[in-house]
């Protein structure tokens, strides 16, 4: 087996985003895989890099439910895995794109541990990419965390949210378009300010620092919360912030 299989981080949604690494790699590889929870769903990742890929590149679908079904995902990341192997087996290198960075909630570390099972030997490289929430961090021109502050980056669906609410002064929150209501009422209950920012980088980025203005509206999924202690400078909008689409 000669083929080398890539994870490649792409970033938030800006293709200018993507590192110069990324690049190379989409610009040497010979088919391009990339996940898809619907057939009728066009891959998040697939649009930040196509500007990026070579011509003639082979895209891959792999089809990654979205369920919280053990045995349906188990299936899906070992049906994922055999194809990349076929395209492998045949001398191909083959890159998974995967949005913001392949070590954080991406499908890519799960394809990763099938292959290995069925292919040992196979020449792995994980290409780092830009993390939605630093991305968000810069957009809105405040730090994640200052001087020796922790900050703890978790899946908002968590139950012991309160809690981390109460012990950290920074959080990330992700995947809040699950419970987003609550999200927000936790906020208020533990005296954090949250920034909400969806899709960062792309044509539909949204900044909202006024969370109660979204309470019972349906929230994108590919949507965080930054949330810092309440002051009087993050409750000041007039920053000089400038998404793509105005903030509220």
């Amino acid at each position: 087996m000669s083929g080398k299989f890539y994870g490649v981080g792409v970033g938030p949604g800006d293709p200018k985003l993507l590192t110069l690494k990324a690049v190379d790699v989409l610009n040497s590889v010979q088919v391009v895989a990339v996940p898809k929870s619907r057939a009728d769903r066009d891959s998040v990742a697939l649009d930040i890099a196509r500007c990026h890929l070579s011509a003639g590149v082979e895209i891959l679908e792999l089809n990654m439910p979205m369920t919280p079904d053990p045995v349906v995902l188990e299936m899906a990341w070992q049906a994922g895995a055999e194809r990349v192997f076929d395209k492998l087996e045949l001398g191909g290198s083959v890159a998974f794109l995967t949005i913001g960075d392949p070590s954080l909630y991406s499908t890519y570390q799960y394809i990763l541990e099938k292959l290995r099972g069925i292919a040992p030997e196979v020449e792995v490289e994980t290409v780092p990419g830009i993390t939605s929430f630093a991305a968000s961090a810069a957009l809105i021109n405040e730090p994640l965390a200052s001087g020796n502050e922790p900050l703890l980056i978790l899946p908002a669906v968590d139950e012991r949210l309160g809690k981390y609410l109460r012990e950290f002064p920074n959080l990330v929150m992700m995947k809040v378009s699950r419970d987003f209501d609550r999200i927000v009422g936790e906020l208020g209950d533990n005296a954090k300010q949250g920034v909400f920012v969806s899709r960062c980088g792309s044509l539909q980025q949204t900044v909202v620092r006024d969370l109660d203005s979204l309470v019972g509206q349906k929230v994108d999924y590919l949507s965080l919360i930054l949330a810092k202690e309440k002051t009087d400078k993050h409750s000041d909008t007039s920053d000089g912030i400038n998404p793509v689409r105005k903030e509220r």
